[in-house]
């Protein structure tokens, strides 16, 4: 018997090895959010592989590239350009503080954080650059001046759904 507050659920369900499943469900369903994080996954390794000398991961290269094309700056001017919240970005800061890549300072709000990227910060940026600048035409030759067009395309269409 039911009790108060409790909801139901009806599916038309049938046996598989595993148990009841859903009939119309397929394993190998298409599915646009499992498709685009497993490309993000492999794209993040290919990077990841060809930056492995530079002692950086492609995230710790763009927040330094970033930092140093700002000059000087803080968690809300990182938050304008890449897309990350304030505790995943501060996190990463403190990643590449401890390599001694950036400096932070007290602003002159206590509550302010600036951050500015250091000498030796600016060479591991040249030379990761590079392994980057690398692997970046690599991939977009591979893909083709169409197809690599074709999809700056669709991730700034994917970019413009807000709400569905």
């Amino acid at each position: 018997m039911a009790r108060v507050g409790q909801v139901f659920f009806i599916f038309k369900f049938t046996w598989r090895i595993y148990g009841y499943i859903p009939l119309n469900m397929k394993i190998n369903e298409f599915c646009n959010c499992g498709m685009l994080r497993r490309t993000s996954s492999h794209i993040t390794a290919l990077y990841n592989k060809a930056l492995k000398g530079t002692g950086l991961q492609i995230t710790q290269f763009a927040l330094l590239k970033y930092i140093s094309l700002l000059k000087v700056t803080n968690l809300n001017g990182l938050k304008t350009v890449l897309p990350q919240d304030r505790s995943t970005l501060g996190r990463n800061i403190r990643v590449i503080e401890k390599l001694k890549l950036i400096k932070t300072t007290v602003g002159k709000d206590k509550r302010e954080i600036k951050i500015e990227i250091t000498s030796f910060g600016a060479e591991i940026l040249e030379n990761t650059y590079i392994a980057w600048k690398n692997i970046d035409k690599k991939i977009a030759s591979k893909l083709g001046e169409v197809k690599q067009e074709q999809l700056r395309e669709i991730m700034n269409e994917i970019n413009k759904i807000k709400s569905i």
